[in-house]
């Protein structure tokens, strides 16, 4: 019996479902068998337990293709490889021009082969006498919804009071979500092998509110008060709520982890947080030939 890789795309990128094909032939020749899972269907939302019998996850697409890979394969831990059909690929490891001369090295275990561990967060969103419970890689956020005023999130650190923050919202993020929406809003950037968190405001309104770099294994609880308007809860940017004024959502860094298979060394961070963002236009874009 053939071991099985997991192969995950998502079917509105065609240029991931072009790939296809030609990823389960090169798997099959290297004696592996595919189990191949369409993101964008709905029954692909949770927990997956056909994954923990896969030697690893080989996801194409962009970094929120890794995002759903990693909610899917939390429970499991199976190391993620990732092909990068996106923008810049923070999350990927591969160009989908180097698979074929590289993917050898991840199948065999080569000792240049290692695993790269990131940290997740685990928020409980409470309201109405009833609790949501939901993990993110990247980040945890409160903001405003769609009335064009601003939410007020009051906020402690380990039950210290921290502060009232009045502006959009707030932002949670993990060392690897500090290049996501953080640095949109001004946040820092942190090497992913950091153990912080970042607490960046959105738009705040007053100036002093800075974003500030909090230990990983701290616990952060959050209160809204939106007065007559709903404000938004969002994990990862994917797994979102209404949340109804004075909601209480508490953080803290989750049991599980996302595994990321790789064998270009850690330093590589800096070399993509500085490389020129090259959107892929053309639909053959990285189909071989």
């Amino acid at each position: 019996m053939m071991s099985k890789i997991a192969l995950l795309y998502e079917e509105d990128q065609s240029e991931t479902l072009q790939f296809v094909p030609y990823l389960t032939t090169l798997l099959q020749q290297h004696g592996y068998d595919t189990y191949i899972i369409n993101l964008s269907r709905e029954e692909h939302k949770l927990n997956d337990p056909q994954l923990k019998d896969c030697k690893m996850l080989v996801v194409l697409g962009g970094d929120g293709s890794i995002l759903h890979a990693a909610h899917l394969n939390a429970a499991q831990g199976t190391p993620i490889l990732g092909i990068n059909f996106g923008r810049v690929g923070y999350l990927t490891e591969l160009e989908p021009q180097e698979l074929e001369h590289e993917l050898p090295y991840y199948l065999d275990g080569d000792e240049s082969v290692w695993i790269d561990e990131r940290a997740m967060l685990h928020a409980t969103v409470k309201q109405g006498g009833e609790q949501q419970e939901f993990v993110a890689l990247n980040d945890i956020m409160i903001a405003r919804g769609t009335w064009p005023r601003g939410v007020y999130v009051k906020t402690w650190i380990d039950n210290q009071y921290l502060d009232t923050f009045y502006g959009d919202g707030i932002i949670l993020a993990t060392a690897t979500g500090s290049t996501a929406y953080n640095l949109s809003v001004g946040g820092p950037i942190m090497h992913p092998r950091v153990e912080a968190c970042i607490l960046t405001p959105i738009a705040p309104h007053l100036a002093e509110n800075r974003a500030l770099v909090i230990p990983q294994r701290s616990i952060i609880k959050f209160q809204i008060a939106t007065n007559a308007q709903s404000g938004i809860f969002s994990a990862d940017g994917q797994w979102n709520c209404e949340v109804q004024d004075g909601s209480t959502v508490i953080i803290q860094k989750s049991s599980q982890t996302t595994r990321f298979i790789r064998r270009k060394p850690p330093v590589h961070f800096y070399q993509v947080i500085h490389s020129p963002q090259q959107v892929i236009d053309e639909p053959s874009a990285g189909q071989p030939e």
